[in-house]
């Protein structure tokens, strides 16, 4: 019993040196962003790394307005879509479509 006692400590003093350790990262990220503002680009920095998808945390927010927007489809283009995308899906099932080797 002491002994799991002991490990939970352990990792307790473990999850507060990496929360510590985390701030210092960003810290310095935002050190380093303040100097070089092009990396926060899309392409640059971070983003080329491990790219775009991956969310970036920073310690300084985001400034509003920047925020990409989706286009917005209209109800007769999905239906256009859905009933092409039916019309390949009978296609291939009927045995009308070419099978790759």
């Amino acid at each position: 019993m002491v002994a799991k006692k002991a490990d939970g400590d352990l990792r307790g003093y473990a999850v507060v040196g990496a929360e510590h350790r985390l701030l210092e990262i960003a810290e310095e990220a935002a050190r380093i962003f303040k100097a070089f503002p092009e990396l926060r680009a899309r392409g640059r920095g971070l983003d080329a790394v491990r790219g775009a998808s991956a969310p970036v945390a920073s310690a300084e927010p985001e400034p509003r307005g920047r925020r990409r927007r989706r286009r917005k489809m209209s109800a007769e283009a999905r239906k256009r879509i859905s009933e092409a995308q039916k019309a390949r899906w009978a296609k291939q099932k009927s045995g009308g479509g070419t099978k790759k080797k």
